[in-house]
């Protein structure tokens, strides 16, 4: 299964902005909120939103938070619009995001988070070799992959 990684421009903004997590946005804030938040940290330069297609179809929006003193990449957000969920999408976006990580040498890891309850993302997670570093905030389980 391919991705392709694409910009937030005007001609897909509202899609974005609007997509429909279903059930699953329960567990991730709403693509406005990360849209806001990837605003208010613009001057840094160190989130980066993303539209997630496969083919000519939008399926997913994802944003990043790099922090290059660690050397560390932040899935911040990762959402598969409802219509899309279930179909790889989501750990075909994260195996890429990995192999991008891997290969640019600016990174020595990934962290990733799930809400308490969100199994599948857990599953998906540890499938990819994220593994608990034994942190939790706010009801938010912290994962590591070393690159």
């Amino acid at each position: 299964m391919s991705v392709e990684f694409r910009k937030i421009t005007r001609e897909n903004f509202y899609s974005v902005l609007f997509m429909d997590p279903g059930d699953k946005g329960k567990f991730v804030a709403s693509n406005a909120a990360s849209l806001a938040e990837a605003w208010l940290y613009y001057e840094q330069n160190d989130t980066h939103p993303f539209a997630i297609y496969h083919g000519e179809r939008l399926v997913g929006f994802m944003m990043v938070h790099e922090d290059l003193e660690k050397k560390e990449l932040y899935p911040w957000r990762l959402v598969i619009a409802k219509e899309q969920q279930g179909r790889g999408y989501g750990s075909a976006a994260l195996k890429k995001l990995i192999g991008l990580a891997r290969n640019c040498g600016k990174y020595a890891y990934m962290t990733i988070d799930y809400m308490e309850g969100n199994f599948p993302a857990k599953h998906i997670y540890e499938k990819l070799g994220f593994r608990p570093t034994g942190e939790v905030e706010n009801g938010e389980i912290f994962m590591r992959l070393d690159l």
